[in-house]
């Protein structure tokens, strides 16, 4: 079976609607969609904000137009709309990302994010990160169990649905590993983070969609920096770094994915 046979997931439709797709890969989509007039429309619609998105962005620039202001107005209504929320995945963690003022570069100022107040406590799966960079510590310390620092990005989202962030300049990965979690199959990454020295990046769809900007605790003797878009949250854990600087690193980390 090829790729033009493997089946259509719902995963390709969000690949499909970000750009991510090979050229193989978006005729598959293609052709699907031309079979499902339907599904096509919901795809069409989610370009269409996509591509308002864009527009509304290009706000930050010196030349933007009305058009560009009117495209934003369009955007803020389409986000309040729960269907929207439920359908469109990343494109609308996105648009919800924008709505909350993530983007730095507007003129806002920067993300504003903190440790977490101690009597709302972490997500769950943020004990499943602490209990993986536990492991992942302890592998990385024998020698029978050698690092494994490449990986495909593409094969983890096709086989786990995980979209992973970028590995900003200067850090270094180590061993990348797929883990078991209450959670599902998870993404446990061990990095040489440069100033921050070594921590750990754990990924995993938790089962709920939601936005979370990147908040941080003290958890089991170590720092966790913790946040969400869309179906698949990320947790850095460090037992070097302390809580403002991990929240840095989560941030550089979170706007990779949008």
């Amino acid at each position: 079976m090829t790729l033009l046979d493997d089946p259509v997931i719902a995963a390709d439709l969000a690949a499909y609607v970000d750009d991510q797709l090979d050229p193989h890969r978006r005729i598959a989509v293609a052709a699907h969609l031309a079979r499902n007039p339907t599904l096509a429309a919901e795809v069409m619609g989610d370009l269409r904000l996509r591509d308002e998105l864009r527009l509304a962005l290009a706000l930050t620039e010196p030349r933007a137009t009305p058009a560009t202001t009117q495209a934003a107005r369009r955007l803020a209504r389409a986000m309040g709309q729960d269907r929207l929320m439920r359908r469109l995945g990343r494109i609308a963690a996105v648009a919800a990302l924008f709505g909350l003022g993530w983007l730095a570069h507007n003129g806002l100022g920067p993300l504003s994010v903190g440790v977490i107040n101690a009597s709302e406590p972490p997500p769950a799966f943020v004990e499943a990160a602490l209990s993986a960079h536990t492991t992942s510590r302890l592998r990385i310390g024998m020698e029978s169990q050698p690092e494994v620092p490449d990986f495909d990005p593409a094969e983890i989202r096709a086989a786990t649905g995980i979209v992973l962030p970028e590995v900003p300049a200067g850090w270094t990965v180590q061993d990348v590993q797929v883990f078991p979690s209450p959670q599902g199959p998870s993404v446990e990454m061990s990095l040489d983070a440069g100033s921050l020295g070594a921590v750990s990046l754990f990924a995993v769809r938790p089962g709920r969609f939601t936005v979370l900007q990147p908040q941080a605790a003290l958890r089991s003797g170590a720092t966790v920096a913790w946040f969400q878009i869309g179906e698949v949250a990320h947790v850095l854990v460090s037992t070097e770094a302390a809580s403002a600087e991990l929240e840095a690193g989560a941030e550089l980390l979170a706007r990779t994915l949008y």
